[in-house]
């Protein structure tokens, strides 16, 4: 899945909101290195790369009716539409019906397209002798272990499965501050997000753990652009190259060495003064972001979430048994969020969905659509050829479950009771009847419950009555 602005996908419009919402002077400093420009212009979507291309060598604006013959009538609105995102984003100037590159972005773009201006924002490489033991496979394996650990520690993990590595404060801060793990009374556990942030492809989470990174940038008080042009010119690093940490500011040198912790980079040493991006972060502007590496490796997302789309390993029976061919270990922890398991082999587990299983993951925010959608991502191509994928039953048995336990639903209230004389009991009565506040009532009893925002037109009701009557009812 390709990460663009302006697309459709959920994490690349958050990513694009972050960048439009950067206030005009941090953006000339953005803009001001060629390596920011130019990763910005790879994100784009293909309709805006042509737009910022065709406009790229030109001095003077265009008539934005001019721009917009470029394409077919029925296409126009699409073309005015990615215009006005490109005006968001502060690529495009628009004044008097005419259109206009801005003057920064298009310097630096036309530097980083011929080899001109500063040069030094794509890295500096290493002078030192290269250490033929780092290979871009080893790289790959390492940032492979990396952001799996993290995924499984998002999962947890079985009483019987072996330890994970530890996470840094600065990993778990993120995963919680994010949304996608909260705290419970036995520590971080998965949430609802936490889910869907597993559903994605690697590309994708990564640019979500960015953002956020981003967003606790600005809480430490750290300079977001400083922040910003390290993460651009990640991106348009050379896989398996060494490049020197002399060129970093202090904040960027602690960005990087925060971003090993993800796999995004790798340091032999971490106080030394050289670093080798991973593929997970090269690839992050590339079209095919989510495919291998040239040298055989896999992304984490590939290699166990991924590919299961493509080579699914999970058999559903009517009678809800699973059997999962997989020795994934983060793939058999995501399976236990909402499975039973019952045995586990060397390429196999089995297990069954019960009630208590899927109770269990509604618990943690899990919902039925996402354990549905997931079994049917993952499902074995025996069964994806069928139609539709997962028996009915299963499925209609796995929303049942969800709603009965969505019966009950914790209202805020106020129970009035204790009315001396049935006539003041009826007076309020009809009043709460008339403002639609009333959510049950025993007229026998003279008891009612009033939602909360209808108990504050009802006390000044009551406290009306109590200057004329010696009558009181108590509310609680």
């Amino acid at each position: 899945m390709a990460t663009q602005l302006g697309g459709e996908d959920e994490f690349k419009t958050t990513i694009a909101e972050y960048l439009e919402s950067l206030p005009p002077q941090f953006c000339k400093r953005v803009f001001s290195s060629p390596a920011a420009c130019l990763a910005i212009f790879r994100l784009l979507s293909t309709i805006g790369k042509q737009l910022i291309m065709s406009m790229l060598y030109l001095d003077s604006p265009l008539k934005l009716q001019d721009v917009l013959q470029w394409a077919r009538p029925e296409h126009q609105r699409l073309v005015r539409s990615k215009i006005h995102q490109l005006r968001k984003l502060q690529l495009l100037t628009e004044e008097k019906g005419s259109v206009l590159l801005n003057t920064i972005f298009q310097e630096q773009l036309r530097n980083a397209l011929t080899g001109g201006g500063d040069f030094s924002s794509f890295g500096v490489p290493d002078s030192g002798a290269r250490d033929a033991h780092i290979t871009a496979a080893r790289l790959s394996r390492y940032a492979g272990e990396r952001w799996e650990a993290m995924l499984r520690f998002m999962v947890g993990r079985s009483a019987n499965e072996a330890a994970l590595p530890a996470l840094s404060d600065t990993v778990q801060r993120i995963l919680q501050s994010s949304g996608l793990m909260d705290r419970g009374p036995d520590g971080l556990r998965i949430t609802n997000s936490g889910f869907q942030f597993l559903l994605q492809d690697s590309a994708a989470q990564v640019w979500t753990v960015l953002l956020q990174y981003l967003r606790l940038a600005e809480e430490k008080n750290m300079d977001v652009v400083e922040v910003l042009n390290l993460l651009f010119q990640l991106v348009s690093l050379q896989l398996g190259r060494a490049y020197t940490t002399a060129q970093l500011t202090a904040n960027q040198q602690r960005m990087l060495s925060e971003l090993r912790e993800f796999g995004l980079v790798y340091q032999d040493d971490p106080s030394g003064q050289r670093f080798y991006p991973t593929h997970l972060v090269t690839t992050l502007a590339s079209s095919g972001h989510a495919r291998s590496s040239d040298n055989g490796g896999t992304g984490p997302g590939q290699s166990e979430l991924t590919k299961s789309s493509e080579h699914g390993y999970i058999i559903l029976e009517t009678n809800c048994r699973i059997y999962a061919y997989t020795s994934s270990p983060l793939q058999i922890a995501i399976l236990g969020l909402f499975v039973r398991l019952v045995s586990r082999f060397s390429n196999l587990v089995t297990g069954a969905i019960t009630r208590d299983s899927v109770r269990q993951a509604l618990t943690h925010g899990i919902t039925a659509d996402q354990i549905i959608i997931f079994l049917t991502v993952n499902a074995h191509p025996q069964m994806q050829n069928r139609t539709p994928v997962l028996p009915v039953t299963v499925t209609d048995q796995i929303r049942l479950w969800e709603q009965e336990r969505n019966r009950l639903h914790p209202t805020g209230a106020y129970f009035y009771k204790d009315f001396e004389q049935r006539q003041g009991f009826e007076r309020v009565f009809r009043y709460a009847q008339d403002i639609g506040v009333i959510l049950w009532a025993n007229t026998e009893k003279r008891q009612m419950v009033v939602t909360r925002q209808g108990h504050a037109k009802i006390a000044e009701l009551v406290k009306g009555q109590r200057a004329s009557s010696a009558q009181t009812p108590s509310a609680s």
